[in-house]
């Protein structure tokens, strides 16, 4: 007899007494006779709830109904109504303020946000109550009115001259007769140019000069008052229009010495200036109005009226609406009273039976139980020599007997699971620091052959490569390291490797694939091979004709994606043949040390891309330096040459060489002006 069956025997006996103090047949039922029992009789206690609790249920579902119905989406409606005829009115403001489209397509998805809101708002109509109905239809006719306005003040607003009357006239009547002005002015002073020097003529073109000053700071300043309301500008006209009116005066009063053109030019340009000194005093009124933008106007006198009555229709319906929400849920509550009352009623009489139940099968089902959880318990904290009593030939006897033979089972594979924790966490304390080391480094050569080093290291693999993939669809080795063929290329070895790019084909099982890390580049997924040759390496065409080469051995390979923050795979880390700690054989690579390789390929992998980021980063900066410096000389040029005081010079310069030339041209032996044709 083995200790385990002696151990059942003697449980056996020990339980005999405790047997006889409950009833010999409920003892022999098996466990699912005894439940079918005990809840038979609470299933019939439920059907006898079950009927009270439907007629409740009745009455509170009619409640909910109303409610789900039409009371909670008519408030739903009324409230999204609310917010969303806010947002439009806020849309159109802001629109108005700053012109920006992204508010004018705001308002449109917000009204028709809006319009369905007041579809669903009639769909219950038959639902809601005759003041709510008028104010539905309230509401349905001042949003009728309502919706052509905003398109019109969206037009207003993308054309200045329509919204802005007084800049309507200054861009129409004010610009022409203004330009109209400084032209004739300037031909007169051109015509006075070619008239002989005397103390008259320079007299003249003096005060013609002045003249043609102050108009143009009268233009501009009413110019600026128009776009900017801001009285600055306005101080800025009246004083040169006083002046600009005096230097006229005296030209005015010296005409009689001007030749018969220039005083008909001279006349043309006194019309025109009397016009032109009618314009600005009602564009300062239309601009010291309300009106002096038709938009906002309208805005404020018709479209914020129309929409203060749809906000108030909307919070007296939300109103109302809420008020019956709150009476039928407070009758609702009141049914669900009753019915917990009579429910706990019911509850009551169940936990009666429920406890005359519990001590029936306490000693036939709980106490077998918990006796077993007790020797559970033992074992879980580590007393595995623990054996369950059997104390009956129902399931939990049978349960104890297996329990008792799984015991031992549990042992061994407690002990194998303790040996493979600790290897884990022994690779996981590597695994981290090599992680850490990489996204410190700021060498990409180093990096790079930082990562093969680290994992040909970690996996004791005697060769390790590192490929990136680039633009042509090929894959470059990058770092080559072999320690039987005593190969080290690339990184900080000074040697370039050699080998050549490997093209990236489609492949498959049968064509196969050039070389292991063209298929894991197409595919994106690890490859770990246990032995190249036995698998079949005619697949890896590539594999073979190194070997052959060299006279190497592939045997186990692990290749590895590097993939980027986009999951593309960017790059190839390749292992060959790794080396058993103790033997120094060839042996493949295990899983768990594949998925250690795995994190690490995930840290090379963020480490690389953060390295590429940051020079691409670099470069940009660069070149939008480069960018910005030519466009603000641009900037500075331009503004030079399209000032008001370079191109008075250019007009003093070429009237200073047209002198200069006829002063040649009379006398030979003067020379011209530097710079003349």
């Amino acid at each position: 007899m083995t200790t385990r069956a002696a151990a059942g025997d003697l449980t056996s006996r020990a339980s005999a007494p405790r047997r006889a103090f409950t009833l010999q047949w409920l003892n022999d039922l098996n466990i699912a006779a005894k439940l079918t029992l005990a809840f038979g009789l609470l299933v019939l206690l439920s059907f006898v709830l079950g009927g009270l609790s439907l007629l409740d249920s009745v009455r509170i579902a009619s409640a909910i109904n109303r409610v789900d119905n039409s009371r909670a989406p008519a408030v739903l409606a009324a409230s999204r109504s609310q917010a969303d005829l806010l947002r439009m009115l806020s849309d159109v403001h802001v629109y108005l303020a700053l012109g920006d489209a992204q508010f004018e397509d705001r308002y449109f998805t917000d009204s028709r946000t809006f319009e369905a809101d007041i579809n669903q708002l009639d769909a219950l109509s038959s639902q809601l109550t005759d003041a709510d109905k008028a104010r539905l239809a309230t509401l349905k006719t001042a949003y009728s009115q309502w919706s052509p306005l905003p398109n019109m003040l969206f037009d207003l607003r993308n054309n200045q001259l329509e919204r802005e009357p007084a800049y309507k006239t200054l861009a129409t009547d004010g610009l022409l007769l203004g330009g109209t002005i400084l032209i004739d002015t300037n031909t007169i002073i051109e015509e006075q140019a070619q008239r002989p020097a005397s103390a008259a003529v320079v007299s003249q073109t003096v005060d013609l000069a002045q003249f043609q000053g102050y108009f143009a700071g009268t233009l501009s300043g009413l110019r600026e008052y128009v776009s900017t309301r801001n009285l600055v500008y306005r101080g800025e006209y009246e004083a040169n229009s006083v002046l600009a009116q005096a230097a006229w005066a005296r030209v005015s009063a010296d005409r009689d010495a001007l030749t018969p053109s220039q005083q008909a030019t001279l006349a043309k340009v006194d019309q025109n200036m009397k016009a032109f000194m009618l314009l600005p005093a009602p564009m300062f009124t239309v601009l010291e109005s309300p009106e002096w933008r038709t938009d906002l106007a309208l805005f404020q006198t018709r479209a914020v009226p129309l929409a203060d009555t749809m906000s108030q229709t909307l919070d007296e319906m939300t109103a109302e609406q809420q008020s019956l929400l709150q009476a039928e849920l407070s009758a609702g509550s009141q049914a669900l009273t009753d019915a917990n009352r009579r429910t706990l009623a019911g509850g009551v009489i169940g936990c009666l039976l429920a406890v005359a139940m519990a001590l029936a099968f306490r000693g036939n089902i709980a106490g077998p139980v918990r006796r077993l959880t007790s020797v559970a318990e033992q074992i879980g904290a580590g007393d595995l020599a623990a054996q369950a009593p059997v104390e009956s030939r129902d399931e939990i006897g049978t349960l104890a007997r297996t329990f008792n033979s799984m015991t031992g089972q549990l042992r061994h594979t407690l002990t194998q699971i303790r040996k493979e924790k600790k290897r884990a966490d022994d690779l996981l304390g590597v695994v981290i620091p090599i992680g850490v080391a990489l996204s410190a480094e700021h060498d990409f050569n180093k990096l790079l052959e930082q990562i093969v080093l680290e994992a040909q290291s970690f996996c004791r693999a005697e060769a390790g490569y590192l490929l990136l993939r680039q633009s042509d669809a090929t894959l470059q080795f990058v770092i080559a390291r072999n320690e039987t063929l005593g190969q080290a290329a690339g990184g900080t070895s000074g040697l370039e490797v050699t080998s050549l790019p490997l093209p990236l084909h489609a492949g498959s099982e049968e064509t196969g694939w050039s070389h292991p890390a063209a298929q894991v580049a197409l595919q994106g997924l690890p490859l770990n091979i246990a032995d190249l040759y036995a698998d079949g390496a005619e697949k890896y065409p590539d594999i073979v004709a190194f070997d052959k080469e060299h006279g190497y051995h592939h045997q186990a390979v692990l290749a590895l994606p590097l993939k980027n923050s986009q999951a593309e795979v960017v790059g190839v880390l390749e292992l060959v043949n790794a080396r058993d700690p103790e033997t120094g054989q060839v042996v493949s690579f295990d899983a768990n040390l594949q998925e250690m390789m795995e994190s690490l390929s995930s840290l090379a992998s963020v480490a690389l891309e953060a390295y590429i980021r940051e020079q691409g980063l670099r470069r940009e900066i660069q070149e939008l330096r480069i960018v910005v410096d030519a466009a603000q000389r641009e900037k500075q040029v331009r503004e030079i040459v399209d000032s008001d005081f370079f191109q008075n010079l250019q007009t003093k310069a070429r009237t200073m060489r047209g002198r200069a030339s006829r002063t040649a041209a009379d006398d030979p032996g003067t020379p011209a002006p530097a710079g003349s044709d």
